[in-house]
């Protein structure tokens, strides 16, 4: 999994509108008249996360093999919140929901949760490529409704994917347990819960086929209009001095969202934002990176206040940081604390790495 993705995936009033309009979803048993329909949807104004799936469908998809009927609330797993809040920003529309207590952590896997995510990114039907089923894309295909979609399933979740209309539409399933046991879906096969998540994925691709480009024209952020460049505060010299590498043989590379082969949805949104990175190598010491996304730095407030955020994420105070300035840094129970996601003038940065604080703070005093 990458280990930085940022839409959000957060400018400020995109994305609280957007996760604002992904209410709540209702237990089973909420009335009939609550499914989507093309009658009820108002044409003229952009599409809802309650246009797209009604709340028996919600509930359906993630309803595990003991047949409980769960109680779902709008939350997005802290693993995906960047690529969801970067989505929002990138002029798509990101909806999530959760069963059980919440993931507690980016990339733990322990716990009682389960996740439903849609993310839609209008105009990038053409840059579609099927999900991943292990190393390699998937060629499994179902028919839904009248879109011919990629499935995948595995340690990571399900996944129903296809271009619909103009937009690339992704389904995603996740839950604890998957790999070390336990699950909410444990002996379930993989089709079974593809099969729960057909209703979802037909109501949802039906109104997207339907859409005018109206109800596809969800705000978006500013975009980089720059060239991606390492220097400046992102200088070399003093990235290595922060990380002490005591003369370690080094290497240094840019890496541009823009000039890269687009393999997966997320991939399309930092294309489309112009994200770029910059990884440095040290022999002996690991990999630091450090994306960097222009423009975005109101998305860091409300990556803090997501839904089960709070329990994944931390704030910290970085040295040469100023007033109006934002760090959050993830909470690991064990191993080093990263990555750290910080707002420095009006970008927003984040930084993996052993010492990720110390990299953020030479970022900074490198720029000012």
């Amino acid at each position: 999994m990458r280990s930085l993705r940022f839409a959000a995936s957060t400018v400020l009033v995109v994305l609280t509108a957007s996760l604002a309009s992904c209410a709540a979803v209702a237990p089973a048993s909420a009335p009939a008249s609550s499914k989507v329909t093309a009658e009820t949807i108002d044409t003229t104004t952009p599409l809802t996360c309650a246009d797209l799936l009604s709340p028996d469908a919600a509930v359906l998809a993630l309803t595990g093999t003991d047949g409980v009927t769960p109680a779902l609330v709008e939350a997005v797993q802290p693993s995906y919140a960047v690529e969801h809040a970067l989505l929002t920003g990138a002029g798509g529309l990101a909806c999530s929901w959760r069963a059980g207590t919440g993931q507690v952590g980016i990339s733990d896997e322990q716990g009682d949760w389960a996740y439903l995510s849609v993310e839609v990114l209008p105009d990038a039907a053409a840059d579609w490529v099927a999900p991943y089923a292990g190393d390699v894309p998937s060629e499994e295909h179902r028919t839904v409704g009248q879109v011919d979609a990629v499935t995948s399933a595995g340690e990571s979740g399900w996944r129903i994917s296809a271009p619909v209309g103009t937009a690339w539409v992704d389904m995603r399933v996740t839950s604890s347990g998957l790999i070390s046991g336990g699950s909410r879906f444990e002996g379930a096969s993989f089709d079974g819960v593809l099969d729960a998540m057909m209703p979802a994925a037909e109501t949802t691709f039906a109104t997207i086929t339907a859409a005018t480009a109206d109800q596809v024209g969800w705000p978006k952020g500013q975009f980089r209009e720059g060239e991606a460049r390492c220097d400046g505060g992102l200088d070399q010299v003093g990235i290595e001095n922060a990380l002490q590498l005591d003369g370690a043989s080094v290497e240094y590379t840019l890496v541009d969202s823009r000039a890269k082969i687009i393999d997966g949805l997320a991939d399309a949104v930092e294309a489309r934002i112009g994200v770029f990175r910059c990884e440095l190598f040290a022999e002996g010491f690991g990999n630091t990176e450090i994306t960097v996304i222009r423009g975005f730095d109101p998305f860091i407030e409300e990556l803090a206040t997501m839904p089960d955020i709070s329990s994944a994420l931390e704030p910290i105070v970085l040295d040469g940081a100023v007033a109006g300035e934002t760090a959050l840094q993830a909470r690991r129970e064990d191993g080093p604390r990263s990555p750290v996601y910080f707002t420095l003038g009006q970008t927003l940065f984040g930084v993996a790495s052993d010492g990720a604080a110390t990299v953020a703070e030479a970022i900074i005093a490198q720029t000012r």
